[in-house]
């Protein structure tokens, strides 16, 4: 099972000229459950411009069982558009443990 999101950071504009430093200085998942492509109700920044992952489990709120469309964009100070989605299914997230007590 997938457990983290991944992506290649760029090295061009969107003009053909090179991308430099500070361009770029974080990026932006997008997710949503339905709704149109564009839209995203959660979206996760991810501060580090050198950053290429995001695990799953650092995403807040934690994502539930499902199927997702999800983005990513760069951001600076002009940001990207979205990439195109992909689809993640999340499953077998599983219950709390019960019975919790103090004796």
């Amino acid at each position: 099972m997938a457990s983290q999101f991944n992506w290649v950071i760029p090295t061009q504009n969107t003009d053909g000229g090179a991308v430099v430093a500070g361009e770029i200085t974080g990026f932006q998942l997008g997710l949503r459950q339905g709704g149109s492509a564009g839209t995203y109700p959660l979206t996760v920044n991810v501060a580090s411009p050198t950053a290429t992952s995001e695990l799953f489990s650092a995403i807040s709120p934690a994502l539930v069982s499902g199927t997702y469309e999800a983005a990513i964009r760069s951001i600076g100070p002009s940001d990207s558009a979205w990439s195109s989605e992909i689809t993640v299914t999340i499953t077998g997230v599983p219950q709390p443990p019960s019975g919790f007590s103090v004796a």
